[in-house]
């Protein structure tokens, strides 16, 4: 068994000959996380993140985490088990503003199915993307899933508004990277940059939970 965590995902990466910089963009993450990890600096990724790099990998983020048998075979799920026939989750449309911003109007251009993380959550929605700033993990014309009652979290990507959601309201589609009181820690990937934004100005946070593709 491979002991650690660098060792695994450097053994993954020395089998399909990618590079850390590569897997990292093909799993839509900042050019550093696989690098990170092989350095040490990142020591027990979690969530959505790890979900993206296992994918990349061919492995199960258990096995990446502690070790095991090794790489998984990819079970084929029934559509049903992950998208339900309930064609009731409005996509709202995303216009360019300032700064890498966006504004979007509350005036669904279309009614998708629900996957089912967001079966029994109502208010859930879908963003409409535009703009290149979260390329590769969101392109232009792709649909972002929505559910707003979750809590923030690190390492997952958001949707910040800068004032309540309605109508029309200004927002931004990020990696948020860690939060305090004060500010949210945020990334993007084209140009590829972290920042930090006052809560008091971007005071609603909605996690994303997954993506359609373009159609």
């Amino acid at each position: 068994m491979t002991e650690t965590l660098p060792d695994r995902v450097q053994t993954k990466l020395t089998e399909l000959q990618k590079t850390a910089r590569g897997a990292s963009l093909e799993a839509g993450l900042s050019e550093a996380f696989v690098l990170n990890i092989l350095r040490g600096k990142s020591k027990s990724p979690r969530g959505e993140n790890l979900a993206r790099l296992a994918s990349v990998l061919g492995v199960s983020e258990a096995w990446l985490l502690h070790g095991g048998e090794g790489a998984f075979k990819a079970e084929i799920l029934p559509g049903r088990s992950l998208v339900t026939d309930d064609r009731s989750l409005p996509v709202y449309p995303a216009a360019m503003g300032g700064e890498g911003h966006v504004v979007i109007t509350f005036d669904p251009i279309d009614y998708v199915k629900r996957p089912t993380i967001l079966e029994h959550v109502r208010d859930g929605y879908g963003v409409y993307i535009v703009g290149e700033s979260m390329i590769p993990a969101y392109k232009p014309g792709e649909t972002a899933l929505v559910h707003p009652r979750l809590p923030p979290a690190r390492d997952t990507d958001v949707v910040l508004f800068h004032t309540p959601p309605h109508a029309e309201a200004e927002c931004m589609i990020k990696q948020l990277n860690g939060f305090n009181d004060e500010t949210w820690h945020l990334e993007q990937f084209r140009p590829a940059k972290t920042f930090n934004v006052y809560r008091q100005e971007w005071p609603i946070c909605h996690r994303v939970v997954g993506k359609y593709n373009r159609r």
